[in-house]
């Protein structure tokens, strides 16, 4: 053994390697807890203080307190006291104890559905005094998802109920939520009918309308038309009333002469009017005879009737 001591290098100062790497280990060891023990808060100055539960449901030790969100200790140990209530003893970090007052709370709550459970540590007031070494804050249990549930129930019952009545109230044939749609739908179906009826009115005017226009189209064309004979007539007879005025002219004076012609054979015949006039009555007498002679011959007489005698009346100006 001595012999391979001397003759392997391998085994030259393995003392000094060995004990190298045990201080190595030690030391490593060390850090390893300092640093545990920092993070777990072992070298921290705590504070103890307490709060009485009902009961210990929920609550564990070790469980994490928290100050606004930030953890400040954990519970370090539970223990009953002499009524049967759980003393529940907190580890605070010292340096937070500024925050927790005579006012504060305590208040175990899950963080989310399905969180861990906490204690929560409410503020104090300004105005309270600071809590010190072995104080007693009171506690509240929030409500658990069972009491939540009870809650919701009561209240969500009267609301079902409710529903429940509504729902009753709607389907009901002679309600009035079922009268309404009747009456809608009638509504909706007189109103289908308008349109329809609307529609048809519509088609009728449409039809009307360009019949319409079509007869005052014609009427306009025949009104044209008669405009246009009308200027025709119009320019026909500027073009004939020089001529017309010329005849005119002309019969006027065809008549002026005959007029004086007129007159100067009635001034000649004046004289021989009287001598025909006694002429004429002698020879109107004679014709009277004559007639008379007629009447009195028997076939003729018979086909002449008498003129009657007319009475004339006394008021009479005739």
């Amino acid at each position: 053994m001595e012999l391979m001591k001397e003759t392997d290098k391998r085994f030259i100062g393995i003392e000094k390697k060995i004990g190298l790497f045990v201080i190595i280990a030690i030391v490593g060891i060390i850090v390893v807890t300092a640093f545990i023990g920092v993070q777990q808060g072992i070298f921290t100055p705590k504070t103890t203080i307490y709060f009485i539960a009902d009961s210990g449901q929920g609550i564990n030790e070790g469980m994490a307190v928290k100050l606004s969100g930030f953890k400040i200790g954990k519970v370090s140990r539970l223990s009953l006291d002499d009524v049967a209530k759980v003393k529940v003893e907190l580890s605070i970090n010292t340096r937070y104890m500024k925050w927790i007052r005579t006012d504060s709370k305590a208040r175990l709550f899950k963080e989310g559905f399905i969180g861990d459970s906490i204690i929560e540590i409410t503020p104090g007031s300004i105005t309270a005094k600071h809590i010190t070494e072995n104080g007693t804050i009171e506690f509240e249990r929030a409500r658990g998802l069972a009491e939540i549930a009870e809650e919701l129930k009561n209240e969500i019952k009267p609301v079902l109920g409710d529903v429940k009545e509504i729902i009753h109230y709607i389907n009901n044939p002679q309600g009035d939520v079922k009268q309404t749609l009747q009456n809608l739908k009638k509504f909706s179906d007189s109103l289908s009918e308008t349109q329809q009826h609307l529609n048809a009115l519509l088609k009728d005017a449409d039809k009307g309308v360009n019949t319409t226009v079509k007869k005052i189209d014609s009427v306009l064309d025949s009104t044209k038309q008669t405009v246009n004979n009308i200027d025709g007539l119009i320019k026909k007879v500027d073009n004939d009333i020089p001529n017309i005025l010329e005849k005119t002219n002309k019969s006027l004076e065809n008549i002026q002469k005959t007029t004086e012609e007129i007159k100067k054979v009635t001034e000649q015949t004046a004289p021989q009017i009287p001598s025909a006039i006694k002429k004429g009555g002698e020879a109107a007498e004679g014709a009277k005879d004559i007639t008379d002679s007629v009447k009195k011959i028997w076939p003729i007489r018979l086909f002449i009737k008498e003129p009657e005698q007319k009475t004339l009346n006394t008021d009479s100006y005739e």
